[in-house]
Parts: C-alpha cells; sequence; structure tokens
C-alpha cells in the first residue's frame, strides 16, 4: 500500500498558536506549552469562546463581563494588564482594533473543531470522513474547573451540541453496520443523559438492526423503567412502536414494560413422603412421592420416587 503523505495545515505549524478549552485550558505558541496568568487565560477564553457568535468584542464588554464584580474603572485597568500579559507572551495572539478585540486569525481553538465536527455529523452528507469518526472532542468538557457565569450558557450549548453529534454518529456507523462502534457512541450518550430518550432510541435501533431484538426489548424495559421511576413518565409513542410495546390503537393512557409474573414456589420439601396413609400396612402398595428438589437458586425441579 503506498504511503500516503499529506501536507501539515497551518495550525500545526511551529510558528502557530493554539488554544485548547476542551478539558481545560491550554496554550502552546510554536508546538510548545505556555503559562499565563490566571486572569489573561481569561479573557483568551472569552474571546475564543466569543468568536465563534461575533468577529469582534467591544472593548468594554468584555471588562465588564470578566471583572463584574468590580467597578469599571478597575475592570478596565484589569483588562489592560491582562493584554499586556498576553502581548509579551506573543504579540500576535490578540488583535486591537480601537475599541474592539478580537483573536488573531491564525490562533487556532480546538472548540470550533468540534463544533465543526458536530455539525458534519449533524448534516445531510452520507460520507463518515475517519476523524469524525473520533469521539474526543464531542465527549470533553469546556473548561470544566472553570466557575465563571459567562462559561454557564456556552458549556451546555456546546454540551447539547455534542450529544446530538454523538447520537448521529451512532446511527451513521450503524448504517455502515459497524455495530459494535454505534453501540459505544450510543452508551456514551446514555452515560451522559441516563434519561435522554434519543440516546436509549439509538441504541435500541441498533440493536434491532443487527437483529438482536431481545436485547432491544430489554434495553426499552430498562429505559421505561428508569423514566416511570425518577419522573412518572412514558416513553412516547414513537419509541413504544419500535419495540412493538403495544398495538396501534391501543386505548391505555400509557405504557409500563411488562413485569414477568413471579412464580410462587411451591411449599418446603418434607421429610415425610407425601402420599395418602388410609391403607392399612399389608395392603398398602408401593406408591409414588413426589419431592421438590432445588435445582438452582431460582427454581425447582419435580422428583418422583416409588417409595
Amino acid at each position: 500500500m503506498p504511503v500516503i503523505h499529506r501536507k501539515k495545515p497551518a495550525t500545526e505549524s511551529r510558528s502557530s498558536a493554539c488554544v485548547s478549552l476542551l478539558g481545560g485550558f491550554d496554550l502552546r505558541v510554536g508546538g510548545a506549552p505556555v503559562a499565563l496568568p490566571i486572569q489573561a487565560c481569561r479573557v483568551l477564553a472569552y474571546l475564543a469562546l466569543d468568536c465563534t457568535n461575533r468577529p469582534n468584542s467591544a472593548r468594554n464588554q468584555v471588562a465588564e463581563r470578566l471583572w463584574s464584580d468590580v467597578s469599571a474603572d478597575r475592570a478596565y485597568a484589569s483588562l489592560r494588564t491582562a493584554l499586556w500579559r498576553i502581548r509579551q507572551c506573543h504579540p500576535q495572539l490578540i488583535q486591537v482594533e480601537r475599541d474592539r478585540l478580537r483573536l488573531h486569525d491564525l490562533v487556532d481553538v480546538d472548540v470550533n473543531h468540534s463544533r465543526g465536527q458536530a455539525l458534519r455529523l449533524l448534516s445531510d452528507d452520507p460520507d463518515l470522513r475517519p476523524a469524525d469518526a473520533q469521539v474526543a472532542a464531542l465527549i470533553a468538557e469546556l473548561l470544566p474547573d472553570w466557575d465563571e457565569h459567562w462559561l454557564v450558557m456556552e458549556r451546555e450549548r456546546l454540551r447539547q451540541l455534542q450529544l446530538r453529534a454523538l447520537e448521529a454518529l451512532a446511527r451513521r456507523l450503524c448504517t455502515l453496520r459497524r455495530y459494535p462502534e454505534a453501540i459505544d457512541v450510543a452508551f456514551l450518550v446514555i452515560a451522559a443523559e441516563p434519561l435522554r430518550e434519543s440516546a436509549h432510541q439509538a441504541l435500541i435501533d441498533v440493536y434491532l438492526a443487527e437483529g438482536n431484538a431481545a436485547q432491544a426489548h430489554r434495553q426499552f424495559d430498562r429505559y421505561a423503567t428508569m423514566l416511570h421511576a425518577e419522573l412518572g413518565l412514558t416513553p412516547t409513542e414513537s419509541l413504544i412502536a419500535r419495540v412493538g410495546g403495544r398495538p396501534s390503537g391501543d386505548p391505555r393512557p400509557g405504557y409500563l414494560p411488562h413485569r414477568r409474573p413471579a412464580i410462587p414456589l411451591p411449599p418446603r420439601a418434607s421429610t415425610t413422603p407425601a402420599f395418602e396413609w388410609g391403607a392399612s400396612p399389608p395392603d398398602r402398595v408401593a406408591r409414588r412421592a413426589t419431592l421438590f428438589v432445588p435445582e438452582s437458586p431460582h427454581g425447582f425441579v419435580s422428583r418422583t420416587e416409588h417409595l
């Protein structure tokens, strides 16, 4: 097989800068890690996330959002100090245009790659790139160790996009008959959101596609039981119809998985054979006594003995 050499993009060159926000903050310039004060890191992270919504940010808005608990003069002073620290690290990380700030175009942000992967998976393009089947960027949390009020909405928005992308990836892998991978991806979503019906539906669809109807029913039973126990709700009609849980036109207002009725255990075995004692000893004939002998912890079997 010929070896294909690919040209490294600009984001991988030694002169580039990379800001990583997934799993924690990390700044690398020319491939080497760079340490910055926390206030400078906050400015870089804010601009890296804000660039997806608008090309640049007003200086006063950045100061007010990042230092909302102090006066305006002190917030502007803190911003000036953070910008000076960033310029000392690399003069082209941030571009300042009058009263507006923006991240330089050559700065690579890992969140943008995660969003791009998610949008490709959610698109109508039937092709699945090998890189898009990697889930590392779709399960990493946005700055998990930071407690910032301006991060709450961004973190949840990215999280929901990642979950939908993982479900789309599970469906694509199922279409390609890569069932083990599809099951693993579906379980990642269920682990993140145990009551998310679309994740359970994706997993059930994979089981049905590979001919595992019994496993699909078990998964449905587990989800329906958990949903009713936690929220008092029942699965949607579409999910019930997938596993044939309720026939069409069933008037019942809700559905709960059928529980197997408890099998009553037979009476405890007696040491005395269970047969009639009415006949006199001389006329007694050989009779049969049925003893219940435990076969396993879950049941008994009958054994007939001639006495």
